[in-house]
């Protein structure tokens, strides 16, 4: 297991293998039928319109955005012993999961910071994929030249530190050629509630 060899901003770390793919085929089935899978619904200018994805949330503390509100969920023991090995890649304290199902080249998510709770000073994201292998853009917020693109593969493992989510944002584009289902699941620590 090793860092891929990838042009990528400072404090973004991409492992390619991070997981075999038998390990990651059947995470993936795993996640696909046990995880709490919702339907969220946002409003967007004076209307409800459907987050183009699937999400399951588990952590210890309720998480809110963009008028979503994920109540407290405990970690399932495989998903807490997956988070202890995540963790210990990700050199960072990590108590949360959120985890996205893109069904398909269709779902997607659009440009964002994962900055939307209160770390505590842990700001570290670990990111797992698994399924279907999908197209991540990540942008400098100020320097327009200052463009990437990854290509996520099933069992890969990204972790975005430092200034990671203060200086770039990132986004998952629609694909046109992706028929199948993409899981990520996102990793983060969370030092209490902003749902209150």
């Amino acid at each position: 297991m090793g860092e891929g060899a990838v042009s990528l901003p400072p404090g973004f770390h991409f492992f390619s293998g991070w997981m075999s793919t038998a390990q990651a085929d059947a995470l993936f089935a795993r996640v696909l039928a046990e995880a709490s899978w919702e339907d969220p619904v946002i409003r967007m200018v004076g209307r409800s319109v459907a987050i183009p994805r699937r999400v399951a949330f588990y952590g210890p503390f309720a998480y809110a955005y963009s008028g979503v509100l994920h109540p407290a969920r405990a970690l399932p023991p495989w998903l807490s012993e997956l988070r202890g090995r995540v963790e210990q890649t990700a050199g960072h304290p990590l108590n949360t999961v959120l985890l996205n199902l893109y069904r398909s080249g269709a779902d997607s998510v659009s440009w964002h910071s994962d900055d939307d709770y209160p770390h505590g000073g842990h700001p570290a994201v670990a990111s797992l994929s698994l399924g279907a292998m999908r197209r991540f853009l990540i942008a400098h917020k100020r320097q327009r030249s200052a463009r990437y693109a990854l290509d996520l593969t099933s069992g890969s493992l990204l972790v975005m530190e430092g200034r990671s989510q203060i200086d770039f944002r990132h986004a998952l584009p629609k694909s046109a050629t992706v028929t199948e289902a993409r899981v990520n699941l996102t990793f983060r620590y969370m030092a209490a509630s902003n749902a209150g």
